[in-house]
């Protein structure tokens, strides 16, 4: 509704426009807040690890090329980017899936691109330096 619109309401209507400014107001904040709620891209830090073990802090490195870096234990997240071959990481924490089939590293890389950022690295792709 335009401005001019606004100003012919009467005294009594004045309550209702603070009203429904305030509603909207309200709903695009809570719009807002739906919108960023945790969905399965999200980043996902080391309360994910569910095995925690005698390693953290040994340095790991890459074993295969293109290795995506998630934001989270699974495909299903989101990729920061890909680790060369030979990446350096260090260790943090493990996290085993449900059906005990698949094991994801939480690290900090400690070399190239992505060197500094936290994330996830699956099993498969990773072996001790």
């Amino acid at each position: 509704m335009p401005a001019s619109s606004l100003s012919r309401w009467p005294r009594s209507g004045r309550i209702s426009r603070v009203a429904v400014s305030s509603a909207v107001a309200l709903l695009a904040a809570v719009g807002g807040t739906l919108a960023t709620a945790p969905t399965a891209s999200a980043a996902v830090g080391s309360s994910r690890c569910n095995i925690k073990d005698a390693l953290p802090g040994s340095v790991w490195e890459t074993v295969a090329r293109n290795v995506n870096l998630r934001s989270g234990p699974g495909t299903g997240y989101s990729s920061y980017g890909q680790l060369a071959k030979g990446t350096d990481f260090t260790y943090h924490c493990t996290y085993q899936t449900k059906d005990k089939k698949t094991l994801w590293y939480y690290a900090t890389v400690r070399q190239g691109a992505h060197k500094g950022e936290k994330g996830w690295i699956n099993w498969e792709y990773a072996g001790l330096a």
